[in-house]
């Protein structure tokens, strides 16, 4: 069996990292002899990234001449649910026998567009599966957080009539499963998320408070003008240090050559406007998503808007809060906690986010003990639904 991965632009992206390496090691369960090819948009970082790892990195070139961009950019103006392709697609095709479409948020609509009454709604991956299942592969989503696609009738069409075409959907959260049950699908199945299966190593040495703050988050809820947050998460955690009187380390999860999505500019922008920056480390993140986790040993607790870092966290047994700006925290919170009180609302967090710290502090040493527990729980649901899967992508 040969199998593609594609969906992600880079492991720069410790997310994307995580179920690169998850994806693997389910894969292996599910198929021991075979071959995995991850197509990859970020080659030489990824490739040295990745080489622990008994895959195929390959290359994909994208062919942007004039032409073709001109043509797409005219699709997206009438609403085009096709574009041209800018990628050697035959070629990738001719390589692998099975699909496995990862990342995660990849087929959500960000909250600023579903507020509007249309919105744009072409999705690459949507149009790249289709052309899969037309060339006779099977198609599979894993790792992924679905929906919600708003109120446009068009949009909702579009993802609901195309994606109940693949084999299964895959969902990180019970959530995503129960948005997509209500739109008839029959393809949905909960199974948890590929960082889940990256292991617990000894715990550190208890010194930090850490904090993931991400540029993406403030955009997908505030626009272009997200950015004025950032004094106002300086003051905030000016305010958290000298509640705590703990050092605070700032754990970047992306480190995107796009501005707009690097944790660690945004980061040291924030640390720049507060008053006790000093008392701020930044982690070292040369060593991607692995890396990360052997300082995030030494955290009393995490405070984290990137999933995948406060899914790092819990793995560990840090109580961790999970800051929401999409359905995905939530779900992922209810999910390990059993309950919605550890997600905080990113556009509350300068009313809420102490006062839920000051919970956390006081018992976060039966906290930790509950999330070992959790986790034993997690590792459970994935023995318990790995056959239904294989049923689902056997069939």
């Amino acid at each position: 069996m040969r199998i593609g991965l594609y969906g992600i632009n880079g492991v720069y992206n410790f997310g994307c990292e995580a179920i690169v390496r998850g994806a693997c090691r389910w894969l292996r369960d599910l198929y021991p002899d075979c071959k995995i090819i991850y197509f990859s948009y970020s080659f030489d970082y990824d490739r040295k990234m990745l080489a622990d790892l008994d895959i195929e990195v390959e290359e994909v070139a994208r062919d942007r001449n004039f032409f073709k961009r001109c043509i797409n950019k005219g699709l997206r103006m009438i609403q085009s649910e096709r574009q041209i392709m800018n990628i050697p697609f035959r070629q990738m095709m001719k390589r692998v026998d099975m699909i496995i479409s990862i990342g995660g948020d990849i087929y959500t609509i960000p909250q600023v567009l579903r507020e509007q009454a249309k919105y744009p709604y072409y999705n690459h991956l949507i149009d790249f599966c289709n052309r899969a299942i037309q060339c006779g592969k099977k198609v599979v989503v894993y790792g992924a957080s679905v929906g919600p696609w708003g109120k446009y009738r068009r949009a909702v069409k579009y993802f609901s009539d195309n994606m109940k075409k693949y084999n299964v959907i895959l969902c990180r959260e019970y959530s995503s499963v129960e948005y997509l049950e209500s739109l008839g699908f029959k393809n949905a199945l909960f199974f948890l998320d590929p960082a889940f299966q990256l292991g617990e190593g000894k715990k550190g040495e208890g010194k930090y408070i850490g904090i993931n703050l991400s540029p993406l988050s403030v955009r997908e809820l505030y626009g272009a003008g997200g950015y004025t947050q950032v004094e106002k998460f300086a003051g905030l955690l000016d305010k958290v240090h000298e509640r705590f009187g703990t050092e605070l380390l700032f754990i970047p999860h992306v480190l995107s050559a796009d501005e707009d999505d690097n944790d660690l500019l945004f980061m040291e922008k924030i640390r720049q406007k507060m008053a006790c920056g000093e008392h701020v480390r930044i982690a070292d993140s040369k060593k991607g998503f692995m890396g990360i986790k052997e300082q995030i040993r030494d955290c009393h607790m995490v405070i984290s808007a990137r999933m995948h870092c406060a899914i790092n966290a819990v793995e560990e047994n840090i109580p961790t809060i999970f800051l929401a700006y999409s359905q995905k925290s939530i779900g992922m919170c209810e999910y390990v906690y059993e309950n919605k009180k550890w997600v905080v609302d990113i556009r509350r967090l300068q009313d809420e986010l102490l006062s839920r710290m000051d919970e956390m502090w006081k018992d976060r040493e039966e906290i930790s003990r509950y999330l070992k527990e959790s986790n034993q729980r997690i590792k459970g649901d994935y023995r318990r639904n790995f056959e239904k899967v294989k049923e689902f992508i056997l069939l």
